[in-house]
């Protein structure tokens, strides 16, 4: 009774002494109860206040109580009571959503009892119903929190396409830059260095000029602008690979770049390493010609 104590009876009943004797019985149990001998304000009372169960007369003056039924509401019980119970009105009550039916008179702990059972199946149905609330509630969030993460990912791919994009136009720009200072190279660098060739207060510059021609064809010639040689290679390392690759050895470049040879053997190694040719038995000078 404990976890009912704040439940609320509505009593409809014509019979001024039955609403007040019930009132009293149910209120000794420690549920809140009210007696009315008019339908009008019984249901009233029911939609303007919280109400758990109903205890209703089948005949009520000129009222036939089961026709009040569909009035009350379904978030409640409803027990009829009546002094002349047959079939009919028992299968008629509890068509219409009747509870229960106790026949007049009754033992209050038949009354009881009905109470007790009408309550907890009311809290049952509460529960399940808040349960359901519930789930339908978490249901709407999962699609809603699904319709966003739909919403973000559908953003990403656009930006994902937008980056990919920018990274082509990107690749395009770098190339067509390459082009032009190839163009550039070999139109206005080239020509410059060959009269300076042809200069005869130049001649004793004769090696180097050679040297710089020889590095502009090769960057002029696609070498230099592998992107695996060009990303890996220092300047230092990309002019000896130059000349390597142009069947120089190492004595000979150590003397047109004034290093000492260890240092050139240093580079080679080191450009061996940058460009993964572990194979020792494999031509430095092969790799990078193929690179042409």
């Amino acid at each position: 009774m404990e976890a009912f104590k704040n439940s609320r009876t509505t009593i409809v009943d014509d019979d001024q002494l039955i609403c007040e004797t019930l009132t009293q019985t149910i209120r000794s149990w420690g549920l809140c109860a009210e007696g009315f001998t008019q339908p009008e304000a019984a249901l009233e009372n029911i939609r303007s206040n919280k109400c758990d169960i109903v205890l209703l007369d089948v005949f009520i003056s000129d009222v036939c109580g089961l026709d009040l039924i569909p009035q009350l509401g379904s978030d409640l019980k409803i027990i009829v009571i009546t002094g002349f119970a047959d079939k009919d009105t028992a299968i008629r009550a509890l068509k219409l959503g009747a509870f229960d039916l106790l026949e007049k008179p009754f033992q209050n702990e038949l009354l009881y009892h009905s109470i007790m059972r009408a309550l907890t199946a009311l809290t049952t149905e509460r529960e399940s119903k808040r349960l359901i609330d519930d789930l339908k509630q978490s249901r709407s969030e999962l699609l809603a929190h699904q319709q966003r993460l739909e919403n973000l990912n559908t953003r990403l791919l656009d930006t994902n396409r937008a980056l990919s994009i920018f990274a082509q136009n990107i690749e395009r720009e770098r190339e067509e830059i390459e082009k032009r200072i190839v163009l550039k190279l070999r139109n206005l660098i080239m020509p410059m260095v060959a009269k300076l060739r042809n200069d005869q207060a130049l001649r004793k510059y004769g090696s180097q000029l050679d040297m710089l021609a020889t590095q502009i064809d090769d960057l002029t010639s696609g070498f230099a602008t592998d992107s695996r040689v060009a990303k890996s290679l220092s300047l230092a390392e990309l002019r000896i690979a130059s000349l390597i690759k142009n069947g120089i050895k190492t004595e000979e470049i150590a003397m047109q770049l004034h290093i000492a040879e260890s240092t050139v053997r240093t580079h080679r190694k080191n450009i061996r390493k940058k460009l993964k040719i572990t194979n020792a038995q494999y031509s430095l000078r092969n790799f990078l010609s193929s690179k042409v």
